[in-house]
């Protein structure tokens, strides 16, 4: 009888799971030749991709149940709480959104909603970053939310939300409130590295 190692099928089984969870998002875009004059024209486009936008949400949704309930039944993997788990699915519905919100921008960024749609998308993977590295926290260790992100992040989503503000009076040059983040630093260690997080 064939001995398959059990690792490597689930490597696999992971790695369809988040190839399929990933290029869900590819059927969310606008043409390629849309013309577009004005930010209402935008917006207007932008709402009528409803359709897609919600089986792009329902589909996602629905495969990380069904990796979750495979991922329930493996042997020996280390414990995460159900809370850990709903987040971290959120998280990751954001991560995939990225290259949608990133092409919009890349050629509508003179546009405000464009600009605004890809800040929208950054605070929310800054803040669910930091809410997952609070949740790494055992509850008796956890400090306050933001002094668990650390230095960076809250300069990050800082700088998302100045370019969307920017965005409304000068949105050719609102992308440039990014480089916000060059002023803050990359430690290795802060000091509020989860237990066992640190290598």
């Amino acid at each position: 009888m064939s001995r398959f190692s059990r690792p490597r099928l689930e490597s696999l089984t992971d790695g369809i799971f988040a190839f399929a969870m990933t290029v869900l998002v590819l059927d969310i875009r606008l043409p390629a030749d849309l013309p577009l004059s004005s930010a209402a024209d935008l917006t207007a486009h932008l709402i009528g991709l409803w359709p897609q936008t919600i089986t792009y949400v329902i589909s996602f949704f629905v495969l990380g149940a069904h990796w979750r309930g495979i991922a329930e039944l493996r042997p020996g993997a280390q414990p995460a709480t159900s809370g850990q788990v709903h987040l971290q699915m959120i998280y990751l519905f954001f991560v995939t959104l990225v290259p949608f919100s990133s092409s919009l921008v890349g050629k509508y960024g003179s546009l405000p909603p464009a600009v605004i749609f890809y800040a929208g998308n950054m605070i929310a993977l800054g803040l669910l970053s930091i809410a997952l590295r609070y949740k790494d926290f055992p509850p008796h260790e956890r400090r306050g939310f933001w002094r668990v992100a650390g230095p960076h992040m809250p300069v990050f989503i800082a700088s998302a939300a100045m370019s969307a503000l920017l965005s409304l009076v000068a949105p050719d040059y609102a992308m440039l409130a990014y480089l916000l983040n060059i002023i803050t630093r990359f430690p290795r260690q802060t000091g509020l590295v989860p237990p066992g997080t640190a290598g």
